[in-house]
């Protein structure tokens, strides 16, 4: 990837991306632009694509090769890859808690333990638990100490 910058007198930032636009490269620096400069995601559903504040969005799942986000108004598809999101949307409170979930640790109301040795999140406002894996608790329980 080649990074060129360029001074401007105006005070406007723009950001111009030239290449395949739908490579796995474009699309991890457009998610990372997306939810680090701006806030705002791009969903898509129901034929439609709607904004959303990452601050909206309760956890993201990948399924089946999807990743989706969801929210209280329902689920939407996502384009960027679980991991993209995972990183870049760390300075917004969200953290990995399995291999294919990433939570918004502002919706999260209280943790049990299980047997098995994972953990349940239940979240606030839904009756809806997720599962936090033992490999992903340690980093989970870092992340809420800080």
């Amino acid at each position: 990837m080649k990074i060129s910058l360029e001074h401007a007198d105006n005070s406007e930032l723009e950001v111009i991306i030239k290449g395949d636009i739908s490579s796995e490269e474009a699309i991890n620096v457009i998610a990372a632009l997306n939810a680090s400069a701006f806030g705002k995601l791009m969903l898509q559903g129901e034929g439609e694509s709607f904004l959303f504040n990452a601050t909206d969005i309760i956890y993201f799942v990948s399924e089946q090769g999807k990743t989706y986000a969801v929210t209280e108004n329902g689920k939407y598809e996502v384009k960027e890859k679980l991991y993209v999101l995972s990183d870049s949307l760390k300075n917004k409170g969200f953290i990995q808690i399995n291999k294919s979930t990433v939570v918004n640790i502002n919706f999260v109301k209280s943790i049990s333990a299980e047997f098995s040795g994972n953990y349940t999140a239940r979240l606030k406002d839904k009756k809806e638990m997720l599962i936090i894996s033992r490999k992903y608790f340690n980093s989970f329980k870092e992340f809420v100490r800080r």
